[in-house]
């Protein structure tokens, strides 16, 4: 329920984190505070056992407008039959 917190009861599946906070480990056996991401980032789990959590900056072709948002494609202007006005970036989406 909060950083490095127990879980009430390690025996229950449903043990969750609360919000602003994920599992440190593969039995969430411990919570963890996530970092804030920022526009054109989101967030990224690293590891399998023991997990690290930080931010990565947007793909090319991706765009992320508001903080701790994923990554979403740019829209296709020319796939449905439009012309692209402004080229989309990390932090904006493109504009048809």
């Amino acid at each position: 329920t909060g950083d490095n917190s127990t879980c009430q009861n390690v025996e229950d599946p449903d043990c969750k984190c609360r919000q602003g906070y994920s599992c440190s480990d593969s039995a969430c056996l411990y919570c963890e505070k996530l970092p804030e991401c920022a526009e054109g980032e989101e967030l990224v789990k690293l590891g399998i056992l023991d997990f690290i959590f930080k931010c990565k900056p947007c793909e090319i072709g991706t765009y992320s407008n508001v903080k701790n948002g994923w990554c979403r494609n740019w829209t296709d202007c020319e796939s449905s039959g439009f012309l692209t006005i402004k080229q989309g970036n990390s932090t904006h989406n493109a504009v048809c």
